[in-house]
């Protein structure tokens, strides 16, 4: 009895402080918000803005972290006509495999959210990849590409060519490896826009006398432009920054941005150089980023997000 009364007394005690706890924050807003939002921002603060800043001050030094203050990394960068046309030609591939992805990767949701019942098992089969390591899908994509490949065994076998055509270390590759591994990230967003889109509205513009074309680009669309842009994004910028799948795929035929980077803190150890250069790429991802924020909801005419 005296030790079922003494937990009886402990549980009232406890339960009388949570009380009192609650009441003690129900009057203090800013506090209870600061209990709540404060862990992601620390978060945010410890692994995101101090390596960045950190990034920041390093690239305003010469020749090493501890070197002087100086803007040589930045001028030198855009002064070489070396390194803008590497700028210059990442830009252009990652709109183009911006472009190849959104186009394929928008068929492909449209397909399962309008014509396939299967669409769990579908959706399945698209993220199926990232089940496996990013280096062995690369790898896996040397073996069909290189000469005497997979590829190249197959469109011998079919007689479309007449020799081995090696694909391997060139544009083409880098492009068929980069919409290989970001057609995911850019269907997930599209079927989501896709679903959740009211079909009456299609329905409603075909009786308004609109072809299956105009009731895309009229009604579908732009209903569903705040997925597309999210897409558009998710894929721009990890492409504008990689190195793996140009370094693998393309050699020293496709040499983009990101291979730079790495070679000045892998090879030339000039970490003030390469800090330098990536902050000019995190100023195009932010750009991008606030270009999406902002345009997102009115990217085409007359588009209202889902």
């Amino acid at each position: 009895m005296a030790e079922a009364a003494s937990t009886e007394e402990r549980s009232t005690g406890r339960n009388r402080r949570v009380r009192a706890l609650v009441t003690y924050l129900r009057d203090r807003r800013r506090l209870r918000t600061s209990l709540v939002a404060g862990p992601p921002y620390a978060v945010l603060v410890l692994f995101f803005a101090l390596p960045v800043l950190t990034m920041l001050v390093i690239s305003f030094r010469l020749g090493s972290i501890t070197g002087p203050f100086t803007l040589d990394n930045y001028a030198n960068f855009l002064a070489s006509d070396t390194y803008r046309t590497v700028l210059w030609r990442t830009l252009l591939v990652t709109v183009e495999v911006t472009a190849i992805v959104t186009v394929v990767g928008y068929a492909l949701a449209y397909s399962i959210v309008r014509f396939s019942r299967r669409t769990t098992l579908l959706l399945l089969l698209v993220i199926l990849p990232f089940w496996t390591s990013y280096i062995i899908r690369m790898y896996a994509w040397i073996n069909i590409l290189q000469s005497g490949g997979v590829l190249d065994s197959t469109l011998v076998l079919l007689r479309v060519v007449d020799g081995p055509v090696g694909l391997l270390y060139s544009q083409e590759a880098v492009l068929i490896g980069f919409t290989y591994v970001w057609l995911p990230l850019a269907v997930l967003p599209f079927y989501a826009s896709l679903s959740n889109m009211d079909p009456d509205l299609i329905e409603a513009a075909k009786d308004l006398g609109a072809g299956p074309i105009k009731a895309f680009f009229t009604v579908t669309l732009p209903t569903t432009a705040n997925g597309v842009v999210t897409g558009i994004i998710l894929v721009f910028i990890p492409t504008f920054g990689s190195f793996i799948t140009p370094r693998l795929l393309g050699g020293t035929n496709s040499i983009m941005i990101g291979m730079v980077i790495e070679n000045q803190f892998k090879s030339a150890f000039n970490y003030p150089f390469g800090a330098a250069i990536g902050m000019i790429i995190s100023a195009v991802v932010v750009a991008v980023l606030l270009f999406g924020a902002r345009g997102g909801g009115t990217l085409f005419a007359g588009g209202d997000g889902p």
